[in-house]
């Protein structure tokens, strides 16, 4: 059995959703990594327990406030995130955007951008699960609308996904589960997997290096690059 965890990261012209799969039996290890991770941000004052949220480390907001403009602090904590991240055993990211602009652009009548993204990134979910001969359970990140995505995600093993690699999911359980993030730990790896990929991608950076750095947390997650793309219709 994998779980899939998703989340998602958006500015106004792009859309993205991020899943973070393990194995079942590396959900354990999964929980200890977040934990250590908190464990070292109380190092620089950190509130303990505080929810390991990408934009909140970064602004520090919430429970981050010990590091609020001290960026140095909070690349640090989000580096030791990322690593221990990429050493869960089994562990793969998938990443699905869209150029929100070219999708207006090209349709009449777009879909909605989450709705575009999550059918695509379950569609990888359910491919790398199909070749490993697995079932995979799905669990996302709370949001607007959550019990009609997950009407609309099981409606895909009786119609299809469509579009030009339609799939049945048929590895995927249904239904999807929506969940708090602060509840559970691999809510929070996918918010700062997709955070991260949201502002290598879509942010124009007037530093060489803040751009710099984020090229190399990006790269600390090699070892678990599945596949990561952004549709520009």
């Amino acid at each position: 059995m994998l779980y899939a965890f998703i989340d998602e990261s958006y500015t106004q012209d792009r859309y993205y959703q991020g899943a973070f799969v393990v194995p079942a039996e590396s959900l354990d290890a999964l929980a200890l990594a977040i934990k250590t991770v908190g464990e070292y941000a109380e190092g620089f004052g950190v509130e303990p327990g505080a929810e390991l949220h990408a934009h909140e480390i970064m602004s520090g907001k919430a429970g981050w406030k010990a590091i609020r403009g001290n960026p140095r602090s909070a690349i640090m904590i989000y580096k030791r995130a990322l690593s221990v991240l990429a050493s869960v055993p089994g562990a793969k990211m998938f990443i699905e955007g869209v150029d929100v602009a070219r999708l207006n652009a090209r349709y009449s009548y777009p879909e909605p951008p989450h709705r575009v993204t999550l059918r695509y990134l379950l569609e990888c979910v359910d491919r790398y699960a199909t070749k490993h001969a697995q079932e995979v359970t799905v669990v996302a990140d709370e949001v607007q609308d959550q019990a009609a995505h997950a009407l609309r995600a099981a409606a895909y093993q009786l119609d299809s996904t469509g579009g030009y690699r339609p799939s049945m999911l048929a590895s995927v359980q249904m239904p999807i589960t929506f969940a708090q993030s602060d509840q559970v730990p691999g809510l929070q790896a996918a918010d700062l997997l997709v955070y991260l990929y949201r502002r290598l991608d879509a942010h124009v950076e007037t530093n060489s290096r803040a751009r710099a750095a984020v090229e190399q947390m990006w790269d600390l997650l090699r070892p678990i690059w599945g596949s990561v793309r952004r549709w520009d219709p």
